[in-house]
This record gives structure tokens, C-alpha cells and sequence, in this order.
């Protein structure tokens, strides 16, 4: 495990999932008054790092901006030091985040400049279409946040297992 990151090495996470319809509904919920929502997954990384299973869905306070341009999350600094907190006391890592777009999924500019996560090995999962219809994680987009700071898109490389 990378001393740095604690999720630097992570390619397995496992979404459960009762979780993962948790967010869908949270998601499905905000879209239909035309709103993103963003949820911090917290979880616990493997022994050797190469996994995580997510554990818990946080709903961080939050404010969604719309315009003619599109839609915009904004989450106060303080929103995720007590995110972070948060996860340090239930001993796990906030170790992903997921939210929904109108149309397709992407990982916007705004998406790799506001995220929530910043330890590289993260996850940032897009899904498309507000979250309606069925569970489909091959229709999401799976990003991970690389030592360089830079969000990159993980369709095979990273393997996000409903369980």
C-alpha cells in the first residue's frame, strides 16, 4: 500500500448493492426537479490496497447552480473536512464519489475541478440520464484520479462490482 494514497494502488471496488440503489434513488430524486446531487462513498481499502469495499453513501451539504450552460455542484470546504472527518471516525477512507448528468455520463472539466475526492486511487462515477431507468453500470463512466492529479477515465482498468 503507497503510504501517499491509501487508495493509490486500488483496481477492485465493491459496491453493494443496496448501496448503489441508495444513490440511484438520491440521484433519481434530485434529477427530477432538473438538479445534480453529489454522494461521498466512504469504505475500507484492502490490506494490500488493491480493493475497496464501499461501505456508506454521504450526502454532503451542497448547492446546485443551473444555467443556460448547464448544471453546477459547488460543496464548501467545510462540507468535506466534515466528510472527511466523518469517514476517520468510523474508520474508513472517503474513497469515491457519484453523481448524475442530464444526458450521456462524462467526467466534465467542472467534474475533475470541484470533486470531492482528492486521494489519488479515488473513484468518480458519473451515471448517465439522472439515474432513471435500470442499474446499468456499463452505461457509467468510471474515472480515477492518478498520482499526477489528473482524472482518467478506468473502463477496464478499474473493475466496480455490484455485489
Amino acid at each position: 500500500m503507497n503510504a501517499a494514497s491509501p487508495l493509490i494502488d486500488a483496481r477492485r471496488f465493491h459496491f453493494p448493492r443496496g448501496l448503489a440503489e441508495e444513490c440511484m434513488e438520491i440521484m433519481r430524486t434530485q434529477g427530477q426537479e432538473g438538479a445534480e446531487v453529489f454522494v461521498a462513498l466512504s469504505g475500507k481499502v484492502s490490506d494490500d490496497g488493491t480493493e475497496v469495499a464501499f461501505r456508506r453513501a454521504l450526502v454532503p451539504e451542497q448547492t446546485c447552480y443551473k444555467s443556460p450552460h448547464g448544471l453546477l455542484v459547488k460543496i464548501k470546504g467545510e462540507a468535506i473536512f466534515a466528510l472527511n472527518q466523518e469517514c476517520y471516525a468510523a474508520d474508513e477512507v472517503l474513497a469515491g464519489q457519484i453523481h448524475a448528468h442530464p444526458d450521456r455520463a462524462y467526467h466534465s472539466i467542472a467534474d475533475d475541478e470541484l470533486a470531492l475526492i482528492r486521494l489519488p486511487g479515488g473513484l468518480s462515477i458519473v451515471v448517465p440520464y439522472f439515474a432513471t431507468g435500470p442499474m446499468r453500470p456499463r452505461r457509467w463512466s468510471v474515472n480515477q484520479l492518478s498520482a499526477d492529479g489528473v482524472w482518467r477515465r478506468r473502463r477496464w482498468k478499474v473493475k466496480v462490482k455490484l455485489t
